[in-house]
């Protein structure tokens, strides 16, 4: 199943669900589980009001309802959503937890000078750096070096706390596509990279969060990055110095990962401050970045609010 969250024209935003290509939504059919089953679990109304995939994940009555739904029975009676009417926003917007994976492939690392980590550098994003998967993001005023990064986004879906590295794929909820957007001239002012990363609108996300039992592990996943139509990023899961079981159980023994959190697991190469020259993004410049399997984002860079 594919989770998205959307609104219509009207209205705020709601959470959907992605059946054999049909969309619903998803209180929808948490109604019709529910009068079938005659009972209400516990947290899943408040989510859905609330269009929350973390709070969903973390709900007592989660489990059930989603492996109902899985089947077909749920959904019968419900009527699909018009696609062409939806506007996607991110499909997990408000994480409790959003960490960044630095120099996490080989190629990478190399084309970098960096060395091979024999532990993950870690980073920290903000949910204000959260956006839509079409959503226009706006570069800010006091940067002049914004980066575009293509990245395997990973969802919790349990608690982990302390887990093994041959486990940790059980805690992992999904998968979705991220552009770690990056203003370099911030993030290397000094020796952590915070600054560079959390501006609002530099985490676009989606187009949804796929559950792990629809693709697989992530073992050679194909990414790529277009600029206007340029192809500038290319590389495959299989070159991740530390792989996502890995980087879950790494994490998972430095703080208790809960449902929800997301983990952004580095890119590969290609980036803008790669290249002879540098050539980082403008006004006006389309990134299209996709994850084979799992979809497709577009964010259009439009000027500072302050021109």
């Amino acid at each position: 199943m594919e989770f998205l969250r959307y609104k219509r024209a009207q209205g705020g935003y709601r959470l959907g669900v992605k059946v054999g290509g049909a969309a619903y939504d998803l209180a929808d059919c948490y109604r019709a589980y529910r009068n079938a089953q005659g009972r209400r679990p516990p947290g899943v109304s408040a989510a859905l009001a609330g269009a929350s995939l973390r709070a969903l994940l973390a709900s007592p009555g989660a489990r059930a309802f989603l492996d109902a739904l899985r089947g077909n029975g749920v959904r019968d009676g419900v009527r699909p959503l018009d696609g062409a009417a939806l506007v996607l926003g991110a499909p997990l917007h408000d994480p409790g937890r959003f960490i960044g994976i630095g120099l996490n492939y080989r190629s990478h690392a190399r084309e970098m000078g960096q060395a091979i980590s024999s532990e993950p550098p870690l980073f920290a994003k903000w949910a204000n750096a959260i956006a839509g998967p079409y959503d226009d993001v706006t570069l800010p005023a006091c940067s002049q070096a914004v980066d575009y990064e293509v990245e395997l986004g990973v969802v919790i879906g349990r608690r982990a706390w302390q887990v093994a590295g041959r486990d940790a794929l059980d805690y992992v909820f999904g998968y979705t596509v991220i552009n770690d957007v990056s203003a370099r001239d911030l993030q290397f002012r000094t020796g952590q990279w915070l600054a560079g990363k959390v501006s609002d609108g530099f985490a676009p996300m989606g187009p949804v969060v796929i559950e792990k039992e629809d693709v697989g592990p992530p073992r050679d996943w194909l990414l790529e990055t277009w600029v206007n139509g340029d192809l500038r990023q290319q590389g495959r899961t299989s070159d991740m110095i530390h792989d996502v079981a890995a980087l879950v159980s790494h994490l998972s023994h430095l703080v208790a990962l809960e449902p929800g959190d997301v983990i952004a697991t580095g890119t590969p190469p290609g980036v803008g401050m790669s290249r002879t020259p540098p050539c980082y993004l403008g006004v006006g410049d389309v990134v299209r970045m996709q994850i084979a399997g799992i979809g497709v984002i577009e964010n259009r860079f439009v000027a500072p609010l302050s021109q």
